[in-house]
């Protein structure tokens, strides 16, 4: 997938929903990081708009899990919309983004963990702990 990345756009207002959000997880697309051949973290969420109000604290897991294995894997946020700025007051107005079609998600959030050859390792549907998140990452980490 080749997600809308920070040099895309001009504020990250226009990629994600995240109130707080952390700009290395919007610096890269999903095909990147998987040709840089690291391992990586693959959030889909949508922190403003979530059904299951689990999408803001899904993704702020993904951010401490990224501070625990600092520039041992990639992490990526994808917003499950791609007009986010579009929506404010009226979510009927969403449009689902590519990438999210793509990857055939019925539901949010979404959360994979890919390993250094591009192979989904584990995925996981709704929220997941740190630690879920956490043990099934360093199966595919170097130490």
């Amino acid at each position: 997938s080749r997600n809308p990345t920070a040099s895309d756009v001009s504020s990250l207002d226009e990629l994600t929903t995240d109130p707080d959000p952390d700009p290395e997880l919007y610096s890269m697309a999903i095909a990147q990081a998987l040709e840089a051949g690291r391992p990586l973290v693959v959030t889909f969420a949508t922190p403003a708009f979530c059904s299951s109000a689990t999408c803001g604290p899904q993704v702020d897991v993904v951010k401490e899990l990224k501070e625990a294995f600092d520039n041992r894997a990639s992490f990526i946020h994808v917003e499950i919309f791609s007009n986010p700025r579009e929506m404010e007051g009226d979510p009927s107005k969403g449009v689902v983004a590519t990438a999210v079609e793509e990857w055939r998600l019925p539901s949010e959030p979404w959360t994979f963990i890919v390993d250094d050859r591009g192979l989904v390792a584990a995925k996981f549907e709704g929220f997941t702990s740190y630690d879920e998140l956490d043990e099934a990452l360093a199966r595919v980490v170097q130490p």
